[in-house]
């Protein structure tokens, strides 16, 4: 009797445990140029392998609008195939952090793209939703319905913010360099209101490690940066918001035969292959209580 009670227990478990085993670890990639990523594919060193069963999820606006908008195995996604961004080493670096779990990213960014107008959530009174906003969320939401349609169950993890350059130059005014902290904050808590993930990881990287003249709101918007990061304990301060370091990361102006030799913005091929390392790293840190 005891023996038939366990075996029909565990048939009616099975659709729970099968349930469980379908999900799938979902993280987002947002921002300008460094998230769109300048690296350059070419350059890549040999010994660096893309874990192709990551699943990559990618606009249609990036790649020329080749490829996105459905599931492929990990590849780059920017501007062009010849770049890539921190997609390929932090989805690899993810897996190897978590073997046994089923990994996906998913990625919009633009080059140049501000948070106090294009990357603006709309949410507060006076503003208009910005339509980087509406291409990301869109993106999202496409993804996760059609992981949903596969038979997975996809939980929002983290997201990765690789932005601030836009709203630090002359041409967006130091009004917008000064509101980037409140921007970003707000921009955190409504995606994940939006997105219905109140405990998903927020981790951004610096920005403009290099100063110039043409982004006279740098300190602003670094400083901003510091303030919204849950280990600042500012007023700005959001929880599980992480700020990853990046002044010591490597620039396009140093990459093998780069076309940029004075580029004083973009991270490099290894520049980017660190930072997505890093993004990866802190998720990691931060995932403790994952179930």
């Amino acid at each position: 009797m005891k023996k038939r009670f366990l075996t029909l227990l565990a048939v009616v478990a099975l659709p729970w445990v099968m349930f469980a085993q379908n999900i799938v670890d979902v993280f987002l990639i947002g921002g300008q140029s460094n998230a769109t990523g300048q690296g350059i594919v070419k350059n890549i060193p040999s010994s660096f392998h893309t874990d192709e069963r990551v699943h990559f999820y990618y606009s249609k606006f990036l790649n020329q609008g080749e490829g996105g908008g459905q599931w492929r195995a990990l590849c780059s996604a920017s501007e062009t195939k010849e770049k890539f961004g921190v997609e390929l080493s932090m989805g690899t670096a993810l897996k190897k952090y978590f073997p046994n779990r089923e990994i996906a990213l998913i990625k919009h960014a633009l080059s140049g793209s501000n948070l106090y107008s294009q990357w603006n959530p709309g949410n507060r009174s006076g503003e208009k939703r910005g339509p980087e906003y509406e291409k990301f969320i869109n993106t999202v939401q496409e993804a996760l319905n059609d992981l949903k349609a596969q038979g997975y169950r996809p939980v929002i993890r983290a997201m990765v913010w690789q932005q601030g350059e836009a709203d630090a130059r002359e041409l967006a005014g130091l009004d917008n360099s000064r509101m980037y902290g409140n921007n970003l904050r707000n921009f955190i808590l409504q995606i994940r209101k939006e997105l219905e993930a109140p405990d998903m990881l927020f981790i951004y990287g610096e920005v403009i490690p290099m100063p110039a003249i043409r982004f006279p709101g740098r300190e602003l918007v670094r400083q901003a940066q510091i303030e919204v990061s849950e280990g600042a304990c500012s007023p700005l301060s959001v929880k599980n918001a992480i700020l990853v370091e990046g002044d010591d990361l490597q620039m396009k102006r140093t990459d093998y035969q780069t076309p940029v030799p004075q580029d004083d913005v973009h991270l490099g091929t290894f520049g980017l292959l660190t930072l997505g390392e890093r993004f990866a790293k802190a998720i990691y840190d931060n995932s403790k209580c994952w179930k």
